[in-house]
């Protein structure tokens, strides 16, 4: 139970930016750098299982911090109390969109024709579906609605953290209601760019097949991705000596939003697998018949380990205030979900793209040094970025209305 009549107001908390984390950062930006230079100079006859790579990781870790971005704006624009003591975390979270924004533009930009059928010259000459979808698969509008989603994604983004900020020196209501008014414009506009941005990037990496649930399948496979950094963060702060205020309560919540996501995950990816599986219609299923021909152990990895493992571990109550086995499936989730977004990406972008620069299909590149080495280098980045945002300013929103609702935070054990 909260206990109103002792509430003390928390005084600013800073973090200090570990020199092992600094280091660890950058000890894997020099692996992953040497890995991935072994595996370019090795798949120089394959680029577009290099850019292939490239776009999978440089999306992923964007997604982290945009998803992060989103959770916190979900939640100031639901009125929610308890989120605020941790709510620093997915907003530094979210400084790594501008960074990883320009990566996956330069990755676009001079890797587009190597990973997407639809992008060679002359296409849609010798497929009239391609052909069919020219208004929205080309150049000009592809590059045009990229920029669009990172320019708006980074502006918004910028303007909620910045005014989060000016709280802790600038109290004041109108500061809040500020706060609601970027979040619901941030909302919106993620509302239709992230499916938008889905469709474009990933799916039309195989543009004779499409779903309907393809942009919220990705929204949750990144949003359970997101929520496991933010777990893994709190419980490493906490056993750093920081957050002081937040209890096993809130990371009793914060384990529950992984868990439900993790099951609402499992939910998309039976629906859509199920009714295309089932429909049996050769266009339909030719997706998942590459997936399960061609990469069926990690096709079944994949969902052991984003469904069974998660579902079965934190189940109970107990389990969820656990920061070990928390932590344990944080890091499972976060490997199962990178799985589930090679699966979406390098099955489609080996395939459609060699066949016209070697006049046959690689159907299988499997993981090697390229696929391991890049997100090693963008792992660093994000883990630098994150931690030396998080040691700029207070960890606590000092003057946020709802500060006292957090602190004060407790739900009945199941």
């Amino acid at each position: 139970m909260g206990h109103h009549n002792h509430y003390v107001r928390p005084e600013p908390e800073h973090y200090k930016m570990n020199p092992k984390v600094k280091t660890f950062s950058i000890i894997l930006m020099i692996v992953g750098l040497v890995l991935f230079g072994i595996g370019v100079f090795t798949n120089m006859d394959n680029p577009s299982r290099i850019f292939g790579t490239m776009l999978h990781n440089s999306y992923f870790f964007l997604g982290i911090g945009l998803l992060g971005c989103f959770y916190v704006c979900a939640q100031t624009v639901g009125y929610s109390g308890w989120v605020h003591l941790i709510a620093r975390i997915p907003e530094a979270m979210a400084r790594v969109i501008p960074v990883f924004g320009i990566i996956l533009a330069l990755v676009l930009v001079f890797g587009w024709r190597h990973v997407y059928e639809w992008a060679h010259i002359g296409i849609e000459e010798t497929d009239a579906l391609i052909a069919g979808k020219k208004g929205f698969l080309n150049g000009t509008f592809f590059f045009g609605a990229t920029a669009v989603y990172l320019v708006l994604w980074t502006v918004l983004s910028h303007l909620f953290r910045k005014n989060s900020l000016s709280m802790d020196t600038d109290p004041g209501y109108d500061k809040y209601v500020k706060s609601k008014k970027i979040a619901m414009t941030f909302l919106f506009v993620f509302g239709i760019s992230s499916s938008t941005a889905m469709w474009h990037w990933f799916m039309s990496l195989d543009p004779h097949w499409f779903s309907t649930l393809y942009g919220w399948y990705c929204f949750i496979s990144m949003f359970v991705a997101s929520l496991a950094v933010m777990n893994l963060t709190v419980i490493y702060l906490k056993s750093q000596g920081y957050l002081k205020y937040v209890t096993e309560e809130h990371q009793h919540d914060l384990g529950k939003w992984m868990f439900a996501f993790s099951v609402a995950w499992a939910y998309l990816w039976f629906s859509q697998f199920m009714l295309i599986w089932y429909g049996n219609i050769p266009e339909e299923t030719i997706y998942f018949c590459e997936r399960f021909d061609h990469y069926r152990y990690l096709f079944f990895l994949n969902f052991f380990i984003n469904f069974p493992l998660p579902f079965l571990v934190l189940m109970t109550a107990r389990a969820k205030r656990s920061p070990k086995l928390v932590g344990f499936i944080a890091v499972m989730v976060l490997i199962g979900h990178w799985l589930d977004f090679y699966l979406l990406t390098m099955p489609g972008a080996i395939k459609s793209a060699h066949i016209y620069e070697h006049g046959h299909q690689v159907l299988n590149v499997g993981i090697g040094f390229t696929e391991i080495g890049f997100p090693l280098i963008l792992a660093g980045l994000f883990i630098y970025i994150l931690f030396s945002t998080l040691a700029k300013h207070s960890l606590i929103p000092v003057n946020h209305p709802f500060l006292r609702q957090s602190v004060e935070h407790a739900t009945h054990s199941i």
